[in-house]
């Protein structure tokens, strides 16, 4: 702690005195506030939850409590900041003192009052503006599943200034927040302190409604030292929003997911592993390769359109994120978005991995060449990004969907049953001068969907 002497003359008096400091108050500081006011916060800048098309089908091939499906999204995706921005500012003191908190927008009927799901089993599941469908979020780092009810986790990742004296909190040091969506028993709720979005959106016909309401399902915000515009944990959000509307990030589902209720197909069975006999480099080299056949089995409502146009229901082998990043890194990829290859899940990261070499895939009946879906992959159209764009999903042989049926399903019965084959082939990949040893170990996951 400094010392400060002071002296001080008065009436030929010399007094002399020792003055302590007093310590140096830390305080977190929010940065940018003229470049990003409010906007990442506001309804309309919510950083987006990219469902796509999601359908309700017969209640017999989808019941209550199935997973209609998942997305990722990060506080740099909200609308007029990115990964890069500077949020916050604090001391390095400050460093074991910050923290991320977060909530459901609960003051809201549709944006996370309603915990809907608790009477299906599904605790965490909170009303969303679809009826039928509610939504679980999870603080990816923390593992802690969103409620109406202020949460924390310690914030640890930071940038230092040059002289290591402050820290800077970017949109990237925020923890990815993942969302799932359920079908449930319930279409509305009562009760709620306010209702931005009222009614619910008009089904059937085989049009899918957009999600146009802007009420987010969730915040994001940060407590530290000295900044008081935050929530204490355990309150109920419905109640009480301080960090509201300059602190933090909202998530949400408005203009990145639609909601039908067309006939369609489900995933029943698929076989698990794939094995390929071994095969040397020098084989490779030669332009041999190993093949290894697999089956789906479906289950299908008897009146579902098999195709791949709007409204018709499509199937896809589906790589995993590690693997698309990999094949688009390395040209491996269609016009559509479609992967021509599929690598192993930490292709060209694991040393024990066999590198210049991919899997193929190709219809089991016919013998087409086919190709896989992206990870990142969505369905449906009319879809709005947070610049304003206006896009819909990719369809076809090109983006790796293929009709899930041939022909009909026979006479009987509202369901039908349907088993698709498939052929994997290990080859060399196009222009692979050098191939290594090793193993090949990937990842594909089988996903029905209405286009």
């Amino acid at each position: 702690m400094k010392k400060i002497l002071l002296r001080l003359v008065a009436h030929g008096l010399a007094l002399t005195s020792l003055i302590l400091a007093s310590p140096a108050q830390a305080r977190c500081e929010r940065n940018n506030y003229s470049a990003y006011p409010t906007t990442p916060i506001l309804d309309d800048g919510s950083a987006q939850f990219w469902f796509g098309r999601v359908n309700l089908t017969n209640v017999a091939l989808q019941p209550v409590g199935t997973i209609l499906g998942s997305a990722t999204a990060t506080a740099g995706q909200a609308r007029g900041i990115n990964d890069e921005t500077v949020m916050w500012t604090c001391d390095i003191s400050d460093k074991d003192e910050l923290y991320e908190v977060f909530a459901t927008n609960g003051d809201d009927r549709v944006g996370g009052f309603s915990e809907i799901g608790t009477k299906d089993g599904l605790p965490g599941f909170y009303q969303t503006w679809f009826p039928y469908v509610a939504i679980k979020v999870t603080h990816v780092r923390s593992g802690k599943v969103f409620s109406r009810f202020y949460q924390s986790a310690k914030l640890t990742e930071y940038d230092l200034s040059p002289d290591g004296k402050k820290i800077f909190i970017k949109a990237k040091h925020l923890s990815p927040v993942k969302a799932e969506i359920a079908r449930v028993s319930t279409a509305d709720s009562t009760g709620w302190p306010g209702n931005w979005c009222p009614g619910t959106p008009a089904l059937g016909g085989g049009n899918a409604a957009v999600y146009t309401c802007t009420q987010p399902n969730a915040y994001l915000s940060f407590r530290g030292p000295g900044y008081t515009d935050n929530d204490p944990d355990g309150t109920d959000s419905a109640r009480q929003w301080r960090f509201f509307p300059t602190n933090g990030v909202a998530f949400g589902m408005r203009q990145g997911t639609s909601l039908s209720n067309t006939a369609s197909c489900v995933v029943r069975n698929a076989t698990p592993e794939v094995y390929f006999l071994p095969i040397t480099i020098e084989e490779l080299k030669r332009g041999e390769t190993r093949e290894a056949n697999f089956a789906v089995q479906l289950e299908c409502d008897r009146s579902v359109n098999s195709g791949v146009a709007i409204n018709q229901t499509a199937i896809g082998i589906q790589v995993s994120a590690g693997a698309e990043a990999k094949a688009r890194q390395m040209g491996l990829t269609t016009s559509g978005g479609g992967i021509t290859y599929l690598l192993s899940d930490n292709y060209g990261a694991d040393s024990s991995m066999a590198t210049g070499v991919g899997i193929r895939l190709s219809d089991g009946e016919t013998g087409q060449t086919m190709n896989f879906l992206a990870n990142s992959a969505i369905t449906g159209q009319g879809f709005v990004a947070n610049d304003g764009s206006r896009w819909s999903a990719k369809m076809g042989p090109d983006a790796g969907w293929y009709p899930a049926t041939r022909g009909g399903g026979g006479a009987g019965g509202s369901t039908f049953d349907v088993t698709r084959s498939f052929a994997a082939t290990l080859s060399k990949l196009p222009g692979a001068n050098v191939i290594t040893p090793g193993r090949i170990q990937a990842s594909a996951y089988v996903v029905v969907k209405v286009q």
